[in-house]
């Protein structure tokens, strides 16, 4: 009580099946340049942890727009049930009170790549890959930020606006 949780970490029962969450600043919007029609690549910076967390994610542009300096809060979750039960499918929580209620934008995937990234007098470090059908998503962290997460997991990213921008 009264203990303020680590970053990158989900308090509370309701959303124990939250296996990472975090806020992020859109620092750059298509860096290498717009490559697809209806899509941008968001380079996005942790605001909590540290080091921070970054997060290269492709969205759907004419779904989710966003700017520069904009904040997003970005969850990865294996359901989509508040109470953690199992829903695979976005129909499954259709006429239902699920966590999609709390986000904006969803996307569901699954981790191709976890890699070890090692640095002289640093924290370990980790990257994943997650591939939404297409739309591309990579995150480097602190490996306890993401303990919870391998190679072949399913997994959806919520993502909504956070309050505020930069």
């Amino acid at each position: 009580r009264g203990r303020r949780p680590e970053p990158c970490a989900t308090p509370g029962a309701m959303t124990s099946n939250i296996v990472f969450s975090e806020d992020f600043k859109v620092e750059e919007i298509n860096p290498d340049g717009n490559k697809f029609d209806r899509v941008s690549r968001l380079m996005c910076r942790g605001l909590h942890s540290k080091p921070a967390v970054e997060l290269l994610v492709d969205v759907n542009s004419e779904l989710f727009q966003v700017v520069v300096n904009e904040r997003l809060t970005v969850a990865l979750t294996r359901h989509l049930s508040i109470d953690g039960q199992s829903s695979d499918h976005f129909e499954q929580v259709a006429g239902r009170p699920s966590l999609l209620d709390d986000y904006e934008y969803a996307m569901y995937g699954i981790v191709y790549k976890y890699k070890q990234l090692r640095e002289a007098d640093a924290d370990e470090q980790v990257e994943i890959h997650i591939s939404f059908g297409g739309l591309l998503s990579r995150i480097i962290s602190d490996e306890r930020h993401l303990a919870g997460v391998k190679v072949d997991d399913q997994l959806y990213m919520l993502v909504r606006r956070a309050s505020g921008s930069f």
